[in-house]
């Protein structure tokens, strides 16, 4: 989430019977496009396609070797948590084992676990953090500001 820069609400239902194809990511909304070594998302509904008018394409470049590169995780992820093309996109074992949907709550309680095992407040952080730094990340590697706000939708 930290590379793409999109809302929470784009990317998961805030239950899993809440889920819809048409407004979450899907698996099927993301690939690989090797001749860019890059991530190809396909958001169909956004803060500024809500009358499925179009559709937002965000590409993700990758970083061959780096520890965070996003086209590897992506792989390595897809190869652990196999699902359909239409299945949510973030989906994670539970304790059953069987694979299900994150969820609202389960974003803000990761993003809020994580900033913790770094030693950081917890209530000083939330989902949006991820959005925010994902555009000051973007913006100090010398994006430029109008190439981030057109990602960020």
């Amino acid at each position: 989430m930290y590379a793409l820069r999109v809302y929470r609400s784009n990317l998961v239902p805030g239950s899993s019977a809440l889920f819809e194809g048409r407004k979450h990511l899907r698996r099927c909304d993301v690939v690989v496009v090797p001749e860019l070594y890059a991530l190809r998302l396909t958001l169909r509904e956004t803060k500024t396609l809500q009358f499925r008018e179009g559709e937002h394409v965000i590409f993700v470049t990758g970083s061959k070797g780096a520890p965070l590169d996003p086209v590897r995780l992506y792989q390595d992820y897809v190869a652990a948590h196999p699902a359909a093309p239409t299945d949510p996109f973030f989906m994670f074992r539970g304790a059953d084992g069987v694979l299900q949907p994150l969820t609202f709550d389960g974003l803000a309680s990761g993003v809020k676990e994580l900033v913790a095992l770094l030693g950081l407040d917890p209530s000083q952080y939330a989902s949006h953090s991820l959005r925010r730094g994902g555009a000051s990340g973007a913006l100090a590697s010398g994006l430029a500001p109008f190439f981030a706000r057109f990602q960020g939708d």
